[in-house]
């Protein structure tokens, strides 16, 4: 996986190394189809846009939607996410491109897809969270 940070691109900043360990995570839970940690890191108050353009708002949500496609329509998929940019936009707020490659067996996005993620990073309590995540799909 691959950080770039806007100031110093040798020296990835706090936001950065934090969104890629984010990242990192949450390719864990997806390839362990486990619902509760994909929504881990992200804020109670999230918002989580899908690939199908579909608003999930709260973690809970987030949570329980990703564990109910972990067994329907993407069971048995693997995803790869690859961290592009991070950029810190202030103390408390960065934002993230990211590349996915989702691999799914089956389903309505059956084969190998690509989509770039904005993701937006507020820092709680100093904890970094996703506040919101918006997913498109790459076209061909």
């Amino acid at each position: 996986m691959s950080v770039a940070e806007a100031r110093n691109p040798q020296a990835p900043s706090e936001a950065a190394a934090a969104a890629q360990a984010i990242m990192q995570g949450l390719e864990r839970a997806w390839n362990s189809a486990d619902g509760a940690a994909y929504g881990e890191p992200f804020s109670t108050a999230a918002d989580f846009v899908t690939i199908t353009g579909a608003l999930h708002a709260g973690r809970d949500a987030i949570e329980a939607g990703h564990q109910q496609i972990f067994t329907t329509i993407y069971a048995g998929s693997t995803i790869r996410y690859q961290v592009l940019r991070v950029r810190q936009l202030g103390d408390l707020v960065a934002l993230a491109h990211v590349r996915s490659e989702l691999s799914a067996p089956g389903g309505p996005l059956a084969g190998d897809h690509e989509s770039t993620i904005t993701v937006v990073l507020l820092k709680n309590d100093g904890r970094w969270e996703i506040t919101a995540l918006h997913n498109t799909l790459v076209s061909e």
